[in-house]
């Protein structure tokens, strides 16, 4: 280790950051100009780049840096020309930090005037805005769970999450941080007026997601658990903190006149350099691998080479894939569970079953508090029990192995790398579930080989009034998930391992308790993998949610809401499985390669088949980008509803509780409804993304420059008006016909959920729509009825009288017939009105 001089300066507040993507350090001066130095080799001449004046924070993300300054210019350099862009967005007052997020598709940044600003990195234009309570000092942003941790003057933390375009505030840590006022306002004299400013206020996250670091304001740096904000751990640091980074397992402080580095699990000091400035000051300090660079008030920047280079104290174990910043922590966890399943095999009249994964060291996850053991027996153990005049009753009937490999499948989730990331991330994300109540999305780091086999999984929610989002590291890769509004199921399906038969497990946990969370193997035959899995929307006054998991060989499995397998049936290979809140479980399954059936099961009695097997109108897109099945749910009635991504069409199932009758019917295409048919040269390249269907509104999201699915961030959901495609629309005109339709399909849709003892308690409301559906039918037809007559197409006017139902309209239509002097047909309809008053008498 040696201490070098980079004298990039003569004078002047020089800021360092190290650039992972380029692996360059990045020098901006006070004095307007920035250079980068090639680290692995010096000397070289750096690059020479001008930018405004009075600098206060600079980020890099790919190939772009943004820079901040007290005149409250937000500015743009790029890395690939090494010129300045210009102002990006200009503040009244002097703007003190900024930063990338999503994937660094945004640019965050705030200061004295009391806001964050978000602005698009593509449009450049119409930013965000949202206000704050006081001035902003810092932000820091979370990848792995789309949170960002705002530093206000006040000393209180702002947790928001980013994941929507529009960032929600969802916690504050009062009285956290050391209060501090930026004073100013043109060049910063860090030396002499404003030497207070120098006292950090920054917070960085755990490399994993799971805990905010903090200075506070009593010399200490604090550690916040992100599952509850509360306080885990602290540092005593001697002297007053001005900057420092996280490079797990060691924390680097920067203090006056020295740098320290700590280790986390021994909170010893393994290294302490001091240094002398010559009456300047330290600013702040980046990190590359184990060299450690200070940034000056003097221009020039402290380099100690080989700083983190690891001392000769005992390394502790990364095998069990947890960041050693917390190791003391876990392993306590896992010996409390290693102790509780060891009571648990002494406790239990079978034989004890081979050793499960969370004796490596590990807890199954860092929130489980109850694990159910599996109660079926191993296959494969019974096979070695197995004797040549012996018989064992076959757990499993053996079956074809399907045609067509079936890959794992859960309602609106997307593939790796299917969110289109930016090519200069070191991690990958993927939605794992998406529906009206929310969404489960997973981030796993590609760049750390030794993180493969972890990735850190978040449940949010588009009303974030009644949950709370949270989080959890998994350890177990889980590929299948459905929430409801009480809890969350998470499956690994076993289909990168389908030669093995004791991977596939299950985990449930309850929302707003982790108490009720347990998780259990699921028994598999060779090639067997799950497929699918489904819980109940929502408990039911009768009981508690039912947990359905489906694989390819066709085996539905159903367990409560406490992990108790109450029942098994076999069906052919399961594509996809969803559940309503009546406890119906609605199943898609494959016949042969490209053919596909549906069935329902109506598991309150006693899982009973209302319609089985019955083909579907599914086609397998020919673009292998586009997925199966776009999106599958209930409406508010418990009718399935299905959007193939062949044809991008909403198909309600209709008369479905009538064993042999039921039918699907299309009410609209979403792709023609938000491009509008192609009309719309700016909407062209536009999707639809399927959330569910309420009334006559579908629940979307809008995805624009012609991405297939969902990304960071997401855009907020929206309603489209149903609109049944049956011609081409005319611009922004509605068109009689279609609500003609409309009015009758919804019509006979809502007067099903009348004799369905799910909706007793609806009937009043089911009353109300159906009124409104009768109305809009007669107005509709009204209408279709006067543009035939002014067409002169009397009998297409009379075959329209003939579809209307009630006297009132029959009269409006015989009067419009009399206005336009069609006295035959006027007559006509004058019949038509005695034979339905007569029709009336007869019901009564």
């Amino acid at each position: 280790m040696s201490q070098d001089k980079i004298s990039a300066f003569l004078d002047g507040n020089s800021l360092v950051w190290y650039h992972e993507d380029s692996k360059n350090l990045i020098i901006g001066n006070s004095e307007g100009l920035l250079k980068i130095f090639n680290v692995n080799e010096p000397d070289l001449e750096p690059v020479s780049i001008d930018i405004n004046e009075n600098l206060t924070a600079l980020a890099a993300h790919g190939n772009t840096l943004a820079l901040t300054c007290t005149s409250g210019n937000l500015e743009q350099v790029s890395l690939e020309t090494n010129q300045s862009k210009g102002s990006v967005y200009r503040s009244e007052l002097p703007l003190r930090d900024v930063i990338f997020i999503n994937e660094g598709k945004r640019i965050l940044s705030g200061g004295d005037d009391n806001k964050l600003v978000i602005l698009d990195v593509e449009t450049q234009s119409n930013p965000n805005i949202i206000s704050l309570p006081d001035q902003l000092l810092n932000l820091s942003y979370n990848h792995t769970g789309e949170i960002l941790a705002l530093s206000l003057a006040n000393g209180n933390i702002q947790l928001y999450s980013v994941i929507n375009e529009v960032p929600s505030l969802i916690h504050t840590i009062n009285n956290a941080l050391p209060t501090k006022i930026h004073t100013s306002l043109e060049k910063i004299d860090y030396n002499d007026e404003h030497r207070d400013e120098l006292v950090s206020t920054k917070t960085l996250w755990s490399s994993n997601g799971t805990h905010l670091v903090l200075p506070s304001s009593n010399n200490t740096i604090k550690v916040y658990d992100r599952s509850d904000w509360s306080e885990t751990k602290e540092f005593t640091i001697e002297g007053s903190i001005w900057d420092f980074a996280l490079v797990e397992p060691f924390l680097v402080v920067l203090k006056e006149n020295r740098v320290q580095v700590l280790d986390y699990t021994s909170k010893r000091i393994v290294a302490d350099k001091s240094f002398d400035l010559e009456g300047n000051l330290a600013l702040n300090v980046a990190v590359n691998e184990g060299d450690v660079y200070i940034g000056t008030s003097g221009g020039e920047v402290i380099s100690f080479k080989g700083l983190l280079e690891r001392s000769s104290e005992p390394q502790p174990s990364k095998s069990n894939g947890i960041s050693s910043l917390f190791l003391d922590e876990a392993e306590e966890d896992s010996n409390d569970e290693a102790e509780d399943t060891d009571a648990l095999l002494r406790d239990s009249d079978d034989e004890p079953e081979p050793k499960r994964p969370n004796e490596n060291g590990y807890r199954l996850h860092q929130e489980d508090s109850m694990v159910i053991d599996e109660e079926e027996e191993d296959f494969t153990e019974r096979r070695k029990r197995h004797k040549p005049n012996g018989f064992i009753p076959p757990r499993h009937i053996p079956t074809q192995v399907p045609v067509e490999d079936l890959k794992p499948y859960s309602p609106g989730s997307t593939p790796w790398g299917g969110l289109e990331n930016n090519q200069s991330s070191s991690t990958d994300r993927r939605y794992l579930f998406m529906n009206s109540i929310g969404y489960v999305w997973a981030v796993k780091n590609i760049a750390d080989s030794e993180s493969t086999n972890q990735q850190s999984i978040t449940v949010s929610f588009f009303d974030r009034s009644v949950h709370k989002d949270y989080h959890f590291v998994d350890y177990f890769q889980y590929d299948l998930c459905s929430i409801n509004d009480k809890g969350t199921l998470l499956a690994y399906s076993g289909h990168k391992d389908k030669k093995s038969t004791d991977n596939a497990k299950i985990y449930y946990r309850n929302h707003d308790s982790e108490q009720e969370s347990w998780e259990r193997k699921i028994p598999l035959l060779k090639e067997e993998y799950l497929t699918s899995v489904s819980i109940t929307s929502s408990a039911q006054s009768t009981g508690d949610a039912t947990i359905v998991v489906g694989t390819n060989f066709g085996y539905l499995r159903f367990f409560n809401h406490y992990g108790v397998c109450i029942n098994i049936m076999k069906t052919t290979p399961v594509v996809s499985l969803i559940s309503s809140s009546a406890s119906v479980l609605f199943a898609i399954n494959q016949l042969t390669n490209g053919v596909y059936t549906y069935s329902i099961i109506d598991v309150n009695l006693d899982y009973k088949y209302i319609q089985q097997d019955v083909l579907l109108p599914l086609k397998k897109p020919t673009n292998q980008d586009i997925p199966l099945i776009k999106g599958t749910f209930f409406n508010e009635f418990n009718d399935p509803c299905l959007v193939g991504g062949a044809d991008d069409t909403l198909l309600v199932l209709q008369a479905w509780r009538e064993p042999g009758n039921s039918k699907w019917t299309p009410l609209m295409n979403c792709h023609s409804i938000v491009t509008e048919d192609g009309n719309n040269s700016n909407k062209k390249n536009w999707k639809c993304w399927p959330l569910g269907l309420y009334k006559d509104q579908l629940s979307c999201l809008i995805l624009k420059n012609n991405k297939q699915y969902p990304a960071f961030p997401l855009p907020l959901p929206i309603e489209l008006e149903i609109k049944l495609p049956i011609q081409i629309r005319e611009k922004s005109q509605k068109n009689p016909e279609e609500i003609f339709l409309r009015s009758l399909t919804m019509g006979k849709l809502v007067s099903e959920a009348l004799n369905d003892d799910n909706h007793n308690e609806e009937q009043d409301e089911i009353m109300e729509r159906l009124t409104q559906y009768s109305m809009m039918f007669d107005r509709s037809l009204l209408k279709m009825f006067g543009e035939a007559c002014k067409e002169t197409r009397l009998n297409k006017a009379l075959s329209i009288a003939k579809m209307i139902k009630t006297d009132k309209a029959l009269a409006a239509a015989a009067k419009i017939s009399e206005r336009m002097q069609f006295m035959t047909l006027a007559t006509k309809i004058g019949k038509l009105r005695e034979e339905l008053v007569s029709l009336s008498d007869e019901e009564e």
